[in-house]
């Protein structure tokens, strides 16, 4: 299984478009943080920095790069149909479960590794900045270090559902097109107009660990705890569902 996961990191680190998704994704963090931060207190805008809600959604701009793990992930699965490697992987390793699951563990671990460093770029974009308005933050407090720990849940419970989407939908770009379709349009929709539905699909449950102030208090979403649950189960349902599904497909 080692062996699998290792392989499934060197791939990563030999494709150019790996490097490319992962710093788009830091900068849609840093992008993001920036405006929550320059639109904060105004007008229809978010929260004041002076509070707390202010803070908490500063820190959860800093998960907005998930759209773009989601997409790793699914690139990590679909990638073997597109290319037309998957035979020759499940050649050398029969067990196709190993290897979905091999996939899953890698998808896992660059998830987190780009959600650690866009939550350390938020705290350097934010901190200074924080402080030049004499508001100071405490990096374990409930409205920073918890935002943005929930964040990096978030982003890595994310690169699991990709995995399992790319497994479920071996056509790579239509793959791809759905995801984007489901975040931007779907649930944006939902969130907006049907808030009910919205706090249980994953973006809500994302919102909801988060702790994203402003979605909270208009939409009223799930406590954080419920909503970490929700997005797990969420993540162990693409898994399980993607991995069961390539384990029974012909992949000719």
């Amino acid at each position: 299984m080692k062996n699998l996961i290792r392989a499934e990191l060197l791939k990563l680190r030999t494709t150019r478009l790996f490097y490319g998704l992962a710093a788009a994704a830091l900068a849609f963090a840093a992008i993001n943080v920036i405006s929550a931060m320059s639109t904060a207190g105004k007008s229809g805008g978010a929260p004041a920095l002076s509070t707390g809600e202010g803070v908490r959604n500063v820190m959860s701009a800093g998960s907005s790069g998930t759209i773009i793990v989601l997409i790793i992930g699914i690139l990590i699965m679909a990638a073997e149909f597109r290319h037309s490697t998957v035979t020759s992987t499940f050649l050398v390793s029969p067990k196709r479960g190993r290897v979905v699951s091999a996939k899953i563990v890698a998808s896992v671990l660059v998830g987190a590794g780009i959600a650690i460093v866009a939550a350390a770029l938020t705290l350097a974009i934010s901190v200074p900045w924080l402080a030049s308005k004499h508001i100071h933050v405490h990096i374990l407090s409930h409205n920073v270090g918890v935002v943005l720990l929930g964040g990096i849940a978030a982003m890595t419970i994310y690169a699991a559902v990709g995995v399992g989407l790319g497994s479920l939908i071996r056509n790579q770009t239509a793959a791809v097109f759905v995801a984007l379709a489901w975040v931007l349009v779907v649930e944006s929709l939902l969130g907006g107009f049907v808030p009910e539905v919205g706090k249980w699909i994953p973006g809500g449950a994302a919102a909801a660990l988060t702790g994203e102030a402003n979605r909270a208090a208009s939409n009223g979403l799930l406590p954080m705890w419920a909503g970490a649950l929700l997005l797990v189960g969420y993540g162990v349902l693409f898994a399980v569902g993607g991995t069961r599904f390539t384990m029974r497909r012909d992949v000719s």
